[in-house]
């Protein structure tokens, strides 16, 4: 949307925040401990018997925000005692005013309209349904056809991606209820049965938590979905080559998401703060991934490529699936470990899933599907197979068929 001046501007943002159950009031003058300061919007709204209060900053400028106006609503909101601080820029934040930012109240907005169609100021909590297994013990589903199929802890909050809901949801693990869902994307197609128009939803894919922000890949899209958790707002969209079909990780100081790619042969780098994107090919002929990690003290990075692996430097028909690893810091591979088996002359169809890392003993464990080798144990620097953790194959487990 155009806006035709700064106090339009204005006006905009408090129309929003009013829509959300808020009071919010424009060019608002209010003493804190140490003076009196003029607010270009304050809301101010009841969470769970609590008066918050919030104190938003429109700049409609066409240069980007810079750190010094970060630090001085950092200052404003603590004389205040408010709640949280907001900054509207449609033309977003310098990288200082990100950093500025990052870990604190302060909450960074590049899209009023973006944040006028997902925030929510108030939220009404859903219990979960408890029913009982076979053994007894309570188990807790979601009241309503969901599917969630990826799951993180943060601050003592549940976080799910709930496939077929196309939505993501927030849930006290202690009072065992949903305390937000958020929607994601939808789009409209042509029916292929009578033609008639349906809304559907993107399904999320992997997710992970940095500064606060949620980076969800956003499946079937062409973007990464960003959702900053104080207020359940998408604030980002960040378009990347083969959209958001596979597997994020995050650094331990959370300034840089990694997103290997499911369906282009490559790897992305974003910096939490910027959004800027460096891209990074897979090693030649490397194919598809469905596991992602970050080790948690060095550089490095683990991904688990599905197709296009040599052993001994030959290529067998089907998977050849394997685990590369890259140097963040020498920006190169250091390592590929060929994870796939022979037998009669061709590969099985195995991919490896799933990632953990073993601070004790310093090793990789690679979980294999449809994979005799079950579990594979490698050394954490050289991608060295260590041993395997088989199991009986079952009827549901048939690799070479």
């Amino acid at each position: 949307m155009n806006y035709t001046d700064w106090r339009a501007y204005q006006e905009a943002t408090a129309e929003v925040f009013r829509r959300l159950g808020c009071n919010a009031q424009v060019d608002f003058r209010i003493a804190g401990a140490r003076a009196t300061h003029a607010i270009d919007v304050y809301a101010t709204f009841l969470r769970s018997g609590i008066h918050c209060s919030w104190v938003i900053e429109c700049k409609l400028w066409k240069t980007r925000v810079p750190k010094e106006k970060v630090l001085a609503l950092k200052s404003l909101i603590d004389d205040l005692g408010a709640d949280r601080g907001i900054i509207v820029s449609e033309a977003g934040f310098q990288t200082g005013a990100r950093d500025a930012a990052r870990g604190t109240n302060i909450t960074l907005v590049t899209s009023l309209d973006d944040f006028a169609r997902t925030a929510l100021a108030a939220t009404s909590e859903i219990p979960l349904t408890l029913n009982s297994g076979d053994d007894g013990e309570p188990i807790y589903q979601f009241p309503s056809r969901s599917e969630p199929h990826d799951i993180i802890l943060h601050n003592n909050s549940i976080i799910t991606a709930n496939w077929f809901g196309c939505s993501i949801s927030i849930v006290n693990p202690t009072t065992k209820t949903i305390m937000q869902t958020i929607d994601l994307d939808k789009y409209e197609r042509i029916s292929s049965h009578g033609g008639a128009r349906e809304i559907h939803g993107h399904p999320p894919g992997n997710l992970v938590v940095a500064d606060g922000r949620l980076f969800v890949g956003q499946v079937f899209s062409e973007v990464i979905i960003v959702i900053d958790l104080s207020t359940q707002a998408i604030v980002k969209r960040i378009m990347l080559p083969g959209g958001g079909d596979g597997q994020l990780a995050v650094s331990q100081n959370e300034k840089e998401i990694y997103f290997a790619s499911n369906r282009v042969n490559q790897f992305y780098i974003i910096d939490s703060a910027t959004y800027v994107v460096t891209t990074v090919a897979y090693p030649k002929g490397g194919r598809g991934c469905m596991s992602l990690l970050r080790h948690p003290t060095r550089p490095l990075l683990y991904i688990g490529i599905q197709r296009g692996g040599h052993i001994e430097e030959q290529g067998y028909p089907h998977a050849n699936s394997y685990l590369a690893i890259y140097d963040l810091s020498l920006q190169t591979y250091i390592a590929d470990t060929q994870l796939a088996e022979i037998q009669n002359d061709r590969a099985d169809d195995a991919t490896p899933v799933c990632l953990s890392y073993d601070d004790h003993y310093n090793r990789i464990y690679v979980g294999m599907f449809q994979s005799r080798r079950g579990i594979c144990v490698l050394d954490a620097k050289s991608g060295s197979i260590l041993r395997d953790i088989r199991f009986e194959l079952s009827a549901c487990c048939k690799p070479f068929q």
